[in-house]
C-alpha cells in the first residue's frame, strides 16, 4: 500500500472546474425542478384563478345591472301609481280643473319629486287649464301622446324630447338637451265620463342619478341603457357613437368578448320592463381592467417563484457543498483500487458515522458484488413480473370499483320505474338553484304535477297498467320539459318540475304546454290521462327551498279544486 494517506493521494484526482461539480449540478437541478414545476403549478392556478375572476366580475356585473333595473322598475311603478292615485283624489274627481286648490296640489307634487319638470291637467278637448308654474298653459295637447293615450287608460311614455316646454325650463348644466318621460292618466267624474287628463314629464336625470348612486367609484365600469328597437337612450355622449350588443340570452349572466364598436369587454345586461317601457340595463368594463387583478397576482406569483427559487439553489449548493468532500475522497480510493490498488484503505478518519459505515459497505460490496451480480439480475426479473401482475390486478380492482361506484351514485337518485331523477336528486337540485337565486338573483319556478284520478287506474286496471302510465307521463314530460329543465318523480303519480331563470308567466306557458300534452297523449291501456299542475316562483322572502315547493302544492290543491286538468297559480 502508497505510505502517502489517502486523502491526499485522492483529491488530485477530482476535477475542481465549476461546471462539472456536483454541487454546482445538483444546485441546477433542484432550482430548474422547482421553477418548472412552480410555472406548471402557476399556469394551472392562473387558469383556476382567470375562470373564477371572470365568473365573479361577471356575476359582480349582472347584479349591478340588475340593481339598477330594479331600482329603475320601481321608480318607474312609483311615479306611475303617483299619477294614477292622484288623478282619482276627491278634488281631482268633483272641483274645477282650473281650480286653484288643483294647481296648488299640482305644485305640491312637483315640490315632492324634484325631478317632475312639469305637471299639468288637459280638459277632454286636450287644453290645458292647469300646470305647475302656468307653463304651457292655454295650450293644446290634443295631438301630443300622452293626452291621446291617456284619455283611455293610464300611460306612461318612453324617453322623448319636448320643444316646448324645454324653452321654459332652464337648460343642463353639462350642455346635454333636456328629456322626459311621461306619465299620464285620465280624470274621470263620479258619474264615470271623462273630465281630462292629469300629465307629468319627469326629468330623465332621475335614471342618470339612478345609475351614479348604484355605480361604484373608479372601478372604470360603464352603463349603458338601450331600448327595445336597439336606440342607445344613456350616456347621452354615447347615443349614435356606441353600438348596442346583440341581447343577451335568458342563460347567460354575461360574456367576454368584442363588442360591435370594437375592443374586448367583459359586460352583462338585465331587462327593465315596467309599464310598456323594455329597456335593457347593460354594464360594460375593459378586460383588461376586469382582469386587473389577476394580471397584479401572476406578476406577484412570478417573482415569488424566482425568489424562492433562488433560495433554494443557494440552500442546495451549502448542503451539496458539505456532502462532496467526503464523497470526493471516497472517489479517490475508488479510483485507486479500479487501478489495481486492491489493498486501499476504505477508512475515512475524522468524519461522520455514516460516511465510515459507507466505507465500509464498499469495501464489502467489492469483495460480493461479482458473486451476487448473478442473483440479483434473477431476483430483479422475478419482482419485475411479480409487480406487474399485481399492478395489473389493481389496476383491474380499481376500474371495477370505479364502475361500481358510478352506477350505485346514479341509482341513488334515479327512480326506478320511471327513470327520471328521484326525490332525493331533486331536494339536492332545489336547494341549489334556491342558493343561486340568493346569490345572484336569478329567479326559478316549480311545477308540481299529479296525474288525475290515478287511483281509478290502478283499481280498474291493475296496478301493472298503473306503472306503464306512470312511465308513458315521464317520457311525455321528458319531452315536452326544456332542455334546460329538471324533471323528477317527486312520489307515486306526483311529479316535479325545476324551471330556471324562469318567472312565473314563464312557467305558466310551460305548464300549459306539459297539460296539453299529457291529455292530447294516449296512454297505454287507459287512453285519455289528464294532470294538475300547481306552479310558484321563488320570491325575495323565500328563506328556505321547500318554501316554493309548498306554495305550488298549495296551487296544485287549487287545480284540484276547480276541477282538475288545469294549471293553478300560487296566490299573490
Amino acid at each position: 500500500m502508497n505510505a502517502s494517506h489517502p486523502r491526499a493521494a485522492a483529491m488530485p484526482l477530482i476535477p475542481r472546474a465549476l461546471p462539472d461539480s456536483f454541487r454546482l449540478r445538483l444546485t441546477l437541478l433542484f432550482g430548474g425542478l422547482f421553477l418548472a414545476s412552480a410555472l406548471l403549478a402557476a399556469l394551472s392556478l392562473d387558469k383556476v384563478l382567470s375562470d373564477r375572476i371572470v365568473r365573479s366580475q361577471g356575476e359582480a356585473m349582472y347584479g349591478l345591472a340588475s340593481n339598477i333595473a330594479k331600482a329603475i322598475a320601481n321608480n318607474v311603478q312609483e311615479r306611475h301609481r303617483e299619477v294614477i292615485l292622484l288623478a282619482q283624489t276627491p278634488a281631482y274627481v268633483r272641483a274645477p280643473l282650473d281650480s286653484d286648490d288643483l294647481r296648488r296640489s299640482l305644485e305640491r307634487t312637483k315640490q315632492a319629486y324634484h325631478y317632475y319638470a312639469w305637471i299639468g291637467i288637459a280638459d277632454a278637448d286636450g287644453k290645458i287649464v292647469s300646470a305647475t308654474s302656468g307653463m304651457l298653459q292655454g295650450q293644446s295637447a290634443a295631438k301630443r301622446p300622452w293626452f291621446i293615450h291617456g284619455q283611455h287608460a293610464s300611460f306612461v311614455g318612453d324617453v322623448h324630447q319636448a320643444v316646448l316646454l324645454a324653452k321654459l325650463i332652464p337648460a343642463a348644466a353639462n350642455g346635454e338637451p333636456l328629456r322626459f318621460v311621461d306619465f299620464a292618466s285620465p280624470i274621470y267624474d263620479p258619474a264615470g265620463k271623462l273630465r281630462g287628463v292629469l300629465a307629468t314629464h319627469a326629468l330623465w336625470d332621475w335614471v342618470e342619478a339612478t345609475i351614479r348612486e348604484r355605480l361604484p367609484a373608479e372601478n372604470h365600469q360603464q352603463v349603458f341603457i338601450i331600448d327595445k328597437s336597439g336606440n342607445m337612450l344613456s350616456p347621452f355622449e354615447a347615443i349614435g357613437k356606441v353600438r348596442a350588443p346583440a341581447p343577451q340570452t335568458s342563460r347567460q349572466d354575461f360574456r367576454l368578448g368584442l363588442w360591435p364598436d370594437g375592443g374586448d369587454y367583459l359586460y352583462s345586461e338585465a331587462r327593465m320592463n315596467e309599464a310598456g317601457l323594455d329597456w335593457r340595463i347593460v354594464v360594460r368594463q375593459p378586460k383588461r381592467q376586469a382582469l386587473a387583478a389577476l394580471n397584479q397576482l401572476r406578476a406577484t406569483l412570478i417573482l415569488s417563484g424566482l425568489i424562492l427559487t433562488l433560495l433554494l439553489m443557494l440552500a442546495v449548493y451549502k448542503l451539496a457543498a458539505l456532502f462532496s468532500r467526503p464523497l470526493e475522497q471516497l472517489a479517490g480510493i475508488a479510483e485507486r483500487i479500479g487501478q489495481g490498488d486492491e489493498r486501499a484503505d476504505w477508512d475515512i478518519a475524522g468524519e461522520t458515522q455514516e460516511l465510515r459505515q459507507l466505507s465500509r459497505a464498499m469495501r464489502n460490496m467489492t469483495t460480493t458484488l461479482l458473486a451476487r451480480k448473478q442473483e440479483l439480475t434473477d431476483i430483479n426479473a422475478n419482482l419485475e413480473q411479480i409487480v406487474a401482475e399485481r399492478t395489473d390486478a389493481l389496476r383491474e380492482t380499481n376500474r371495477q370499483l370505479v364502475r361500481k361506484a358510478t352506477e350505485l351514485a346514479r341509482q341513488a337518485r334515479s327512480d326506478a320505474l320511471t327513470g327520471l331523477n328521484n326525490r332525493m336528486a331533486a331536494n339536492e337540485q332545489l336547494l341549489e338553484e334556491h342558493l343561486r337565486y340568493r346569490r345572484i338573483g336569478a329567479t326559478y319556478s316549480v311545477l308540481l304535477l299529479d296525474a288525475d284520478h290515478f287511483k281509478r287506474v290502478n283499481d280498474g286496471f291493475g296496478h301493472d297498467a298503473g306503472d306503464r302510465v306512470l312511465r308513458h307521463i315521464a317520457d311525455t314530460l321528458r319531452a315536452s320539459a326544456r332542455v334546460t329543465d329538471f324533471t323528477a318523480r317527486y312520489g307515486g303519480e306526483e311529479f316535479l318540475l325545476l324551471l330556471p331563470d324562469t318567472d312565473a308567466k314563464g312557467g305558466a306557458v310551460l305548464a300549459e304546454k306539459i297539460r296539453a300534452a299529457v291529455e292530447q297523449s294516449q296512454a297505454p291501456d287507459v287512453g285519455t290521462i289528464t294532470m294538475s299542475i300547481g306552479l310558484a316562483t321563488a320570491r325575495p322572502d323565500d328563506e328556505q327551498a321547500e318554501t316554493v315547493v309548498k306554495r305550488a302544492d298549495q296551487a296544485l290543491y287549487r287545480a284540484k279544486v276547480a276541477g282538475r286538468n288545469r294549471v293553478g297559480l300560487e296566490e299573490a
